[in-house]
């Protein structure tokens, strides 16, 4: 599933292609997917128009257009995705899989993909409608230490990787991300918040923050082999080949982890 950097991406990308043009028509081979907003309130509304701002908020995408109260707000699913093609270009591989396509004036089009149909998309006037939204906990990158620190304190008695995955404690992080600050902070998924030492507990804000800030650029090129997230398949501890990574359920996810060099 998309999480905070892929997301991060996304709104990136969505940036650099999508903004300040005239959006001239729009497709949804996939109605259902758009909540709260008939399709023929939503294409009225937006065609038209045009999308003048961008940004996350944990895995959402939130974008302003120019002249609407609403905002239109995209959730990727599992298998999320955004395609920036002329619009005479064939609709293969991926594209294939198009449930929202928004035509602009250029003769470009954006399409948003979803492979198993999981993600959704609004059109409302406040983001904080959506009950995930509403309830999300603060942004992983812009608070201190000393915020970090009293928020392991609010929740002394939750194991670590629940507490990383839940989006009302922290918002963005998923699971792939929760095993890879994990791991690279050499903490157990099993371990609760109250038996961190004060080191441990700075470490684990340190690698949090730093695996999500490097995380960003990288899935433009490719991950260090040093990262866990290359060895989800092949189980071989990326710290020591010796050691063998197990496959668990902890807090309700399949999280992967060394109990060799993690403690």
């Amino acid at each position: 599933m998309p999480e905070l950097p892929d997301v991060e991406c996304f709104k990136s990308y969505f940036q650099r292609t999508s903004l300040n043009k005239k959006i001239v028509k729009i497709e949804a081979p996939a109605k259902e997917l758009i909540k709260k907003c008939k399709f023929e309130d939503f294409q009225r509304k937006l065609v038209g128009k045009k999308f003048k701002r961008v940004w996350r908020r944990g895995k959402f995408m939130i974008v302003e257009i120019e002249g609407l109260p609403e905002k239109l707000i995209f959730h990727f699913g599992m298998t999320g995705d955004l395609k920036y093609r002329r619009k005479d270009a064939p609709r293969t591989g991926e594209d294939r899989f198009s449930r929202l396509i928004f035509r602009f004036e250029n003769g470009w089009e954006l399409r948003w993909i979803n492979i198993r149909k999981f993600g959704k998309v609004w059109l409302l006037k406040d983001p904080t409608e959506i009950p995930l939204i509403k309830k999300m906990g603060p942004e992983p990158l812009e608070f201190k230490k000393e915020e970090f620190l009293r928020l392991l304190k609010l929740h002394s008695q939750k194991n670590l990787k629940a507490f990383l995955l839940d989006q009302k404690d922290i918002a963005g992080i998923g699971n792939i991300y929760s095993d890879e600050i994990l791991f690279q902070a050499k903490i157990s998924p099993h371990r609760k918040i109250e038996s961190l030492s004060k080191k441990e507990k700075e470490i684990l804000f340190k690698k949090m923050r730093s695996v999500l800030k490097k995380a960003v650029p990288l899935l433009w090129t490719e991950f260090p082999k040093s990262w866990l997230i290359w060895h989800r398949e092949d189980k071989i501890c990326p710290q020591n080949k010796n050691h063998h990574l197990i496959r668990e359920i902890i807090a309700g996810r399949a999280a992967i982890w060394c109990p060799k060099c993690q403690k």
